[in-house]
Protein backbone atom coordinates (compact mmCIF):
# COMPACT_ATOMS: atom_id res chain seq x y z
CA UNK A 1 0.00 0.00 0.00
CA UNK A 2 0.94 3.54 -0.95
CA UNK A 3 1.53 5.37 2.07
CA UNK A 4 2.64 8.94 1.03
CA UNK A 5 3.54 10.82 -2.12
CA UNK A 6 4.40 14.36 -3.08
CA UNK A 7 2.42 16.20 -5.56
CA UNK A 8 3.93 19.77 -6.24
CA UNK A 9 0.48 21.07 -6.70
CA UNK A 10 1.12 24.41 -5.94
CA UNK A 11 4.34 24.56 -7.89
CA UNK A 12 4.33 26.28 -11.37
CA UNK A 13 7.01 23.90 -12.26
CA UNK A 14 5.16 21.13 -11.63
CA UNK A 15 5.76 17.65 -13.60
CA UNK A 16 3.09 15.64 -13.86
CA UNK A 17 4.40 12.59 -15.23
CA UNK A 18 7.26 11.78 -13.08
CA UNK A 19 4.47 11.94 -10.07
CA UNK A 20 2.17 9.79 -11.89
CA UNK A 21 4.74 7.24 -13.04
CA UNK A 22 5.73 6.69 -9.03
CA UNK A 23 2.23 6.29 -8.55
CA UNK A 24 1.99 3.59 -11.35
CA UNK A 25 5.23 2.06 -10.24
CA UNK A 26 4.08 1.59 -6.39
CA UNK A 27 0.50 0.35 -7.86
CA UNK A 28 1.63 -2.11 -10.34
CA UNK A 29 3.93 -4.21 -7.47
CA UNK A 30 0.10 -4.35 -6.13
CA UNK A 31 -1.18 -5.92 -8.97
CA UNK A 32 1.82 -7.67 -10.87
CA UNK A 33 4.32 -9.31 -9.46
CA UNK A 34 8.06 -10.12 -11.11
CA UNK A 35 6.70 -13.36 -12.58
CA UNK A 36 3.43 -11.83 -14.33
CA UNK A 37 5.76 -9.30 -15.63
CA UNK A 38 7.59 -12.20 -17.03
CA UNK A 39 5.34 -14.09 -18.38
CA UNK A 40 3.45 -10.81 -20.22
CA UNK A 41 6.98 -9.56 -21.81
CA UNK A 42 7.44 -13.35 -22.87
CA UNK A 43 3.44 -13.20 -24.15
CA UNK A 44 3.95 -9.78 -26.09
CA UNK A 45 7.59 -10.75 -27.17
CA UNK A 46 7.58 -10.59 -31.37
CA UNK A 47 9.71 -14.25 -31.49
CA UNK A 48 9.57 -15.95 -28.28
CA UNK A 49 12.03 -18.71 -28.46
CA UNK A 50 11.90 -21.98 -26.65
CA UNK A 51 14.97 -21.68 -24.69
CA UNK A 52 13.43 -18.31 -23.07
CA UNK A 53 9.61 -20.34 -22.26
CA UNK A 54 12.06 -23.19 -20.71
CA UNK A 55 13.62 -20.10 -18.35
CA UNK A 56 10.51 -19.33 -17.76
CA UNK A 57 8.93 -22.58 -16.27
CA UNK A 58 11.99 -23.19 -14.07
CA UNK A 59 10.18 -21.76 -10.94
CA UNK A 60 6.73 -21.33 -12.41
CA UNK A 61 4.42 -23.66 -10.26
CA UNK A 62 0.77 -24.11 -11.92
CA UNK A 63 -0.55 -24.93 -8.92
CA UNK A 64 0.60 -21.82 -6.75
CA UNK A 65 -0.41 -19.80 -9.66
CA UNK A 66 -3.84 -20.55 -9.74
CA UNK A 67 -6.60 -20.62 -12.61
CA UNK A 68 -6.49 -17.01 -13.58
CA UNK A 69 -2.69 -16.49 -13.66
CA UNK A 70 -2.64 -19.91 -15.64
CA UNK A 71 -5.03 -18.71 -17.94
CA UNK A 72 -2.86 -16.27 -18.93
CA UNK A 73 -0.02 -18.83 -19.75
CA UNK A 74 -2.91 -20.54 -22.13
CA UNK A 75 -3.30 -17.61 -24.05
CA UNK A 76 0.59 -17.43 -24.31
CA UNK A 77 0.83 -21.17 -25.28
CA UNK A 78 -2.65 -20.64 -27.78
CA UNK A 79 -0.85 -17.65 -29.49
CA UNK A 80 2.63 -19.68 -30.13
CA UNK A 81 1.76 -23.17 -31.29
CA UNK A 82 5.43 -23.66 -32.24
CA UNK A 83 6.59 -23.77 -28.58
CA UNK A 84 7.06 -26.56 -26.53
CA UNK A 85 5.03 -27.13 -23.14
CA UNK A 86 6.77 -29.78 -20.48
CA UNK A 87 4.23 -32.61 -19.57
CA UNK A 88 3.42 -30.95 -16.27
CA UNK A 89 2.22 -28.02 -17.93
CA UNK A 90 1.11 -28.20 -21.19
CA UNK A 91 -2.17 -31.10 -20.36
CA UNK A 92 -2.92 -28.82 -17.28
CA UNK A 93 -3.56 -25.58 -19.57
CA UNK A 94 -5.34 -27.19 -22.07
CA UNK A 95 -7.16 -28.80 -19.08
CA UNK A 96 -8.46 -25.01 -18.15
CA UNK A 97 -8.98 -23.85 -21.09
CA UNK A 98 -11.61 -26.67 -21.56
CA UNK A 99 -13.25 -26.15 -17.68
CA UNK A 100 -13.56 -22.35 -18.56
CA UNK A 101 -14.88 -22.88 -21.94
CA UNK A 102 -17.49 -25.15 -20.45
CA UNK A 103 -18.23 -22.18 -18.00
CA UNK A 104 -18.54 -20.02 -20.65
CA UNK A 105 -20.90 -22.40 -22.56
CA UNK A 106 -23.47 -22.47 -19.44
CA UNK A 107 -23.17 -18.70 -18.54
CA UNK A 108 -24.05 -18.23 -22.59
CA UNK A 109 -27.47 -20.58 -22.77
CA UNK A 110 -28.64 -17.92 -20.34
CA UNK A 111 -27.54 -15.09 -22.28
CA UNK A 112 -29.33 -16.80 -25.72
CA UNK A 113 -32.32 -17.34 -23.71
CA UNK A 114 -32.71 -13.84 -22.71
CA UNK A 115 -31.45 -12.07 -25.93
CA UNK A 116 -34.10 -14.10 -28.12
CA UNK A 117 -36.48 -12.71 -26.48
CA UNK A 118 -34.89 -9.09 -26.54
CA UNK A 119 -34.75 -9.79 -30.62
CA UNK A 120 -38.51 -10.80 -30.77
CA UNK A 121 -39.35 -7.23 -29.23
CA UNK A 122 -37.60 -5.38 -31.63
CA UNK A 123 -34.96 -4.15 -28.98
CA UNK A 124 -31.07 -3.53 -30.09
CA UNK A 125 -28.44 -4.38 -27.71
CA UNK A 126 -24.36 -4.52 -27.61
CA UNK A 127 -22.48 -7.07 -25.95
CA UNK A 128 -19.42 -6.28 -23.97
CA UNK A 129 -16.47 -6.61 -21.92
CA UNK A 130 -15.56 -10.75 -21.92
CA UNK A 131 -18.60 -11.41 -24.18
CA UNK A 132 -17.53 -9.08 -26.83
CA UNK A 133 -13.87 -10.69 -26.77
CA UNK A 134 -14.77 -13.64 -26.38
CA UNK A 135 -16.69 -13.03 -30.01
CA UNK A 136 -13.51 -11.66 -31.30
CA UNK A 137 -11.42 -14.48 -30.18
CA UNK A 138 -13.58 -17.15 -30.03
CA UNK A 139 -10.96 -20.09 -28.96
CA UNK A 140 -9.71 -18.27 -26.67
CA UNK A 141 -11.63 -18.83 -22.85
CA UNK A 142 -12.54 -15.99 -20.60
CA UNK A 143 -13.37 -15.38 -17.00
CA UNK A 144 -16.51 -14.45 -17.03
CA UNK A 145 -18.75 -13.93 -13.86
CA UNK A 146 -21.84 -12.52 -16.38
CA UNK A 147 -22.03 -11.27 -19.58
CA UNK A 148 -22.91 -7.40 -20.23
CA UNK A 149 -25.31 -5.99 -22.74
CA UNK A 150 -26.26 -2.08 -23.60
CA UNK A 151 -29.39 -1.69 -24.58
CA UNK A 152 -29.81 2.07 -24.54
CA UNK A 153 -31.37 4.53 -22.19
CA UNK A 154 -35.10 3.80 -23.97
CA UNK A 155 -35.01 -0.13 -23.59
CA UNK A 156 -33.20 -0.03 -20.24
CA UNK A 157 -36.89 -1.25 -18.44
CA UNK A 158 -38.34 -3.25 -20.78
CA UNK A 159 -35.33 -5.33 -21.03
CA UNK A 160 -34.94 -6.02 -17.54
CA UNK A 161 -39.07 -6.95 -17.33
CA UNK A 162 -38.33 -9.20 -20.22
CA UNK A 163 -35.75 -10.79 -17.73
CA UNK A 164 -38.02 -11.13 -14.82
CA UNK A 165 -40.65 -12.60 -17.10
CA UNK A 166 -38.58 -15.74 -18.44
CA UNK A 167 -38.02 -16.76 -14.27
CA UNK A 168 -35.10 -14.53 -13.16
CA UNK A 169 -34.30 -12.55 -10.68
CA UNK A 170 -33.82 -8.70 -11.54
CA UNK A 171 -31.53 -6.59 -9.06
CA UNK A 172 -31.96 -2.82 -10.37
CA UNK A 173 -29.14 -0.11 -9.85
CA UNK A 174 -28.58 3.08 -11.86
CA UNK A 175 -26.78 2.31 -14.70
CA UNK A 176 -27.82 -1.01 -14.90
CA UNK A 177 -29.90 -4.33 -14.19
CA UNK A 178 -28.02 -7.21 -12.48
CA UNK A 179 -30.11 -10.52 -13.43
CA UNK A 180 -29.67 -13.98 -11.55
CA UNK A 181 -30.93 -17.15 -11.27
CA UNK A 182 -33.78 -17.27 -8.90
CA UNK A 183 -32.24 -18.21 -5.17
CA UNK A 184 -28.73 -17.24 -6.59
CA UNK A 185 -26.26 -14.50 -6.23
CA UNK A 186 -24.34 -15.51 -9.27
CA UNK A 187 -24.95 -13.08 -11.60
CA UNK A 188 -26.09 -14.52 -15.67
CA UNK A 189 -26.71 -10.99 -17.05
CA UNK A 190 -25.81 -7.30 -16.73
CA UNK A 191 -28.05 -5.34 -18.69
CA UNK A 192 -26.69 -1.73 -19.36
CA UNK A 193 -28.21 1.75 -19.88
CA UNK A 194 -24.92 3.71 -19.98
CA UNK A 195 -21.52 2.35 -19.79
CA UNK A 196 -20.67 3.34 -15.94
CA UNK A 197 -17.00 5.89 -15.92
CA UNK A 198 -18.30 8.03 -13.40
CA UNK A 199 -18.01 11.32 -14.91
CA UNK A 200 -21.73 11.94 -15.68
CA UNK A 201 -20.92 12.45 -19.61
CA UNK A 202 -21.21 8.41 -20.27
CA UNK A 203 -24.63 8.42 -22.44
CA UNK A 204 -22.79 10.78 -24.86
CA UNK A 205 -20.94 7.90 -26.91
CA UNK A 206 -23.72 5.92 -27.01
CA UNK A 207 -25.62 6.04 -30.33
CA UNK A 208 -21.58 6.12 -32.04
CA UNK A 209 -21.43 2.66 -30.33
CA UNK A 210 -24.71 1.49 -31.96
CA UNK A 211 -23.52 3.16 -35.33
CA UNK A 212 -19.93 1.31 -35.13
CA UNK A 213 -20.80 -1.80 -33.65
CA UNK A 214 -20.62 -5.14 -35.89
CA UNK A 215 -21.91 -8.60 -36.03
CA UNK A 216 -20.22 -11.50 -35.11
CA UNK A 217 -21.18 -14.72 -33.38
CA UNK A 218 -20.90 -16.26 -30.13
CA UNK A 219 -21.54 -19.81 -29.56
CA UNK A 220 -23.50 -19.44 -33.19
CA UNK A 221 -25.68 -16.62 -31.58
CA UNK A 222 -25.23 -13.64 -34.54
CA UNK A 223 -24.45 -10.58 -31.70
CA UNK A 224 -23.37 -6.84 -31.95
CA UNK A 225 -20.40 -5.76 -30.30
CA UNK A 226 -18.23 -2.44 -30.87
CA UNK A 227 -15.59 -1.35 -32.93
CA UNK A 228 -12.22 -2.65 -32.22
CA UNK A 229 -11.20 1.08 -31.44
CA UNK A 230 -14.62 1.53 -29.23
CA UNK A 231 -13.28 -2.03 -27.34
CA UNK A 232 -10.06 -0.70 -26.49
CA UNK A 233 -12.11 2.53 -25.28
CA UNK A 234 -14.05 0.81 -23.40
CA UNK A 235 -11.40 -1.17 -21.91
CA UNK A 236 -8.71 1.69 -20.76
CA UNK A 237 -11.44 3.31 -18.77
CA UNK A 238 -13.01 0.22 -16.97
CA UNK A 239 -9.19 -0.11 -16.33
CA UNK A 240 -8.80 3.08 -14.62
CA UNK A 241 -11.98 2.24 -12.26
CA UNK A 242 -10.66 -0.91 -11.23
CA UNK A 243 -7.45 0.25 -10.08
CA UNK A 244 -8.64 3.26 -8.32
CA UNK A 245 -11.67 0.67 -6.85
CA UNK A 246 -8.97 -1.73 -6.38
CA UNK A 247 -11.50 -4.01 -8.00
CA UNK A 248 -11.04 -7.08 -10.49
CA UNK A 249 -7.28 -7.36 -10.21
CA UNK A 250 -6.88 -10.52 -12.50
CA UNK A 251 -9.08 -8.44 -14.59
CA UNK A 252 -6.46 -5.87 -15.44
CA UNK A 253 -3.68 -8.07 -16.90
CA UNK A 254 -6.43 -9.50 -19.29
CA UNK A 255 -6.69 -6.12 -20.12
CA UNK A 256 -3.23 -6.12 -21.83
CA UNK A 257 -4.02 -9.20 -24.03
CA UNK A 258 -7.29 -7.67 -25.33
CA UNK A 259 -5.83 -4.11 -26.10
CA UNK A 260 -2.68 -5.74 -27.49
CA UNK A 261 -4.76 -8.37 -29.92
CA UNK A 262 -7.25 -5.49 -30.56
CA UNK A 263 -4.84 -2.79 -31.71
CA UNK A 264 -2.32 -5.39 -33.94
CA UNK A 265 -5.47 -7.26 -35.30
CA UNK A 266 -6.46 -4.01 -37.40
CA UNK A 267 -3.83 -2.24 -39.62
CA UNK A 268 -5.71 1.00 -40.26
CA UNK A 269 -6.90 1.02 -36.17
CA UNK A 270 -8.40 4.53 -35.66
CA UNK A 271 -7.13 6.31 -32.55
CA UNK A 272 -9.21 9.33 -33.41
CA UNK A 273 -12.14 7.21 -32.36
CA UNK A 274 -10.65 6.65 -28.98
CA UNK A 275 -9.27 10.53 -28.68
CA UNK A 276 -13.02 11.74 -29.14
CA UNK A 277 -15.03 9.07 -27.29
CA UNK A 278 -12.37 10.10 -24.76
CA UNK A 279 -13.71 13.84 -25.51
CA UNK A 280 -17.23 13.21 -25.32
CA UNK A 281 -17.31 11.04 -22.06
CA UNK A 282 -14.94 13.48 -20.21
CA UNK A 283 -12.27 10.48 -19.63
CA UNK A 284 -9.27 11.61 -20.79
CA UNK A 285 -7.75 11.33 -17.62
CA UNK A 286 -8.48 7.61 -16.81
CA UNK A 287 -7.22 6.88 -20.67
CA UNK A 288 -3.95 8.51 -20.10
CA UNK A 289 -3.74 6.81 -17.12
CA UNK A 290 -4.52 3.61 -17.95
CA UNK A 291 -2.12 3.85 -20.86
CA UNK A 292 0.85 5.31 -18.91
CA UNK A 293 -0.29 2.36 -16.50
CA UNK A 294 0.41 -0.51 -18.97
CA UNK A 295 3.15 1.18 -21.01
CA UNK A 296 4.67 0.81 -17.82
CA UNK A 297 4.44 -2.57 -17.69
CA UNK A 298 5.09 -3.40 -21.46
CA UNK A 299 6.71 -0.46 -22.59
CA UNK A 300 5.54 0.80 -26.04
CA UNK A 301 2.83 -1.83 -25.86
CA UNK A 302 0.56 1.22 -27.33
CA UNK A 303 2.88 3.10 -28.45
CA UNK A 304 3.03 6.61 -27.80
CA UNK A 305 -0.88 7.63 -28.51
CA UNK A 306 -0.63 10.30 -25.53
CA UNK A 307 -0.73 13.27 -27.30
CA UNK A 308 -4.49 14.26 -27.18
CA UNK A 309 -3.87 14.65 -23.47
CA UNK A 310 -1.39 17.16 -23.84
CA UNK A 311 -3.39 20.57 -22.93
CA UNK A 312 -5.23 19.20 -19.99
CA UNK A 313 -2.67 19.48 -17.69
CA UNK A 314 -4.88 20.93 -15.07
CA UNK A 315 -7.81 18.08 -15.39
CA UNK A 316 -4.56 15.69 -15.20
CA UNK A 317 -4.05 17.22 -11.76
CA UNK A 318 -7.42 17.00 -10.40
CA UNK A 319 -8.20 13.50 -11.49
CA UNK A 320 -4.72 11.99 -10.04
CA UNK A 321 -5.94 14.13 -6.81
CA UNK A 322 -9.30 11.85 -6.79
CA UNK A 323 -7.97 8.83 -7.98
CA UNK A 324 -5.64 9.09 -4.75
CA UNK A 325 -8.19 10.00 -2.66
CA UNK A 326 -10.09 6.86 -4.03
CA UNK A 327 -7.35 4.02 -4.10
CA UNK A 328 -4.94 5.36 -1.06
CA UNK A 329 -7.48 7.08 1.67
CA UNK A 330 -11.10 5.63 1.07
CA UNK A 331 -10.42 2.43 -0.01
CA UNK A 332 -8.17 1.40 3.22
CA UNK A 333 -10.65 2.99 5.26
CA UNK A 334 -13.59 1.01 3.87
CA UNK A 335 -11.80 -2.55 3.85
CA UNK A 336 -10.55 -1.83 8.08
CA UNK A 337 -14.51 -0.92 8.59
CA UNK A 338 -15.21 -3.93 6.89
CA UNK A 339 -13.03 -5.96 9.57
CA UNK A 340 -14.25 -3.71 12.50
CA UNK A 341 -17.60 -4.43 13.39
CA UNK A 342 -19.65 -3.25 16.40
CA UNK A 343 -19.74 -7.03 17.58
CA UNK A 344 -15.35 -6.63 17.48
CA UNK A 345 -15.92 -2.98 18.94
CA UNK A 346 -17.84 -3.43 22.10
CA UNK A 347 -15.76 -6.07 23.26
CA UNK A 348 -12.52 -4.33 23.07
CA UNK A 349 -12.26 -0.51 24.78
CA UNK A 350 -9.26 0.36 21.75
CA UNK A 351 -11.35 -0.82 18.84
CA UNK A 352 -14.30 0.84 20.10
CA UNK A 353 -12.23 4.53 20.39
CA UNK A 354 -11.62 3.29 16.45
CA UNK A 355 -14.52 2.48 15.75
CA UNK A 356 -16.31 5.73 17.06
CA UNK A 357 -13.89 7.68 14.90
CA UNK A 358 -13.49 5.21 11.87
CA UNK A 359 -17.20 4.84 10.75
CA UNK A 360 -18.46 8.71 10.71
CA UNK A 361 -14.96 9.62 8.97
CA UNK A 362 -15.54 7.11 6.24
CA UNK A 363 -19.32 7.79 6.20
CA UNK A 364 -18.78 11.34 5.49
CA UNK A 365 -15.34 11.35 3.22
CA UNK A 366 -17.35 8.91 0.72
CA UNK A 367 -19.91 11.64 0.28
CA UNK A 368 -20.14 12.35 -3.40
CA UNK A 369 -19.83 16.39 -3.03
CA UNK A 370 -16.95 15.58 -1.31
CA UNK A 371 -14.85 12.71 -3.12
CA UNK A 372 -15.96 14.38 -6.75
CA UNK A 373 -14.43 17.35 -5.69
CA UNK A 374 -10.75 17.89 -6.32
CA UNK A 375 -10.23 20.74 -4.10
CA UNK A 376 -11.35 19.81 -0.96
CA UNK A 377 -10.34 16.36 -1.58
CA UNK A 378 -6.65 17.78 -1.87
CA UNK A 379 -7.15 19.57 1.34
CA UNK A 380 -8.11 16.40 3.02
CA UNK A 381 -5.45 14.27 1.10
CA UNK A 382 -2.44 17.19 2.67
CA UNK A 383 -4.22 17.31 5.98
CA UNK A 384 -4.00 13.50 6.19
CA UNK A 385 -0.37 13.38 5.52
CA UNK A 386 -1.05 11.47 2.08
CA UNK A 387 0.42 14.59 -0.41
CA UNK A 388 2.17 17.91 0.39
CA UNK A 389 0.38 20.72 -1.07
CA UNK A 390 2.85 23.51 0.56
CA UNK A 391 6.15 21.71 -1.27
Amino acid sequence: MLNKIDLFINDQNYNICETVDDVIDSLKKEIATTKDEELLKLAFSENPTQEELDRFLIDWDIEVKGAHKALMLSYFMKMHPNLVFPEYVGPRLNGLLKYFKFQNINLVAHFIKISKELQKQDIPFILLKGGAMKSYRPEFSRVMGDIDILVGETNFKLSGEIAEKLGYYASWGEHSVDIHLQGSDSGILDIHRFICMNTGFEKEINSDLFKRAVKLSLCGCEVLVPSKEDMVFISLVNLARNIAENTSSAGILYTLFDCHYLINSKPDFDWNIVKNNAIKTHTKEQICFSMKYINNIIPNLLFDKLEFIDDFEKELQDYYTLFLYQRIFLYPMKMRGHELTISKAVKDKDLFKEYIKLKPKYLLCKQKFIKKNPYITRLILNAEGIINANR
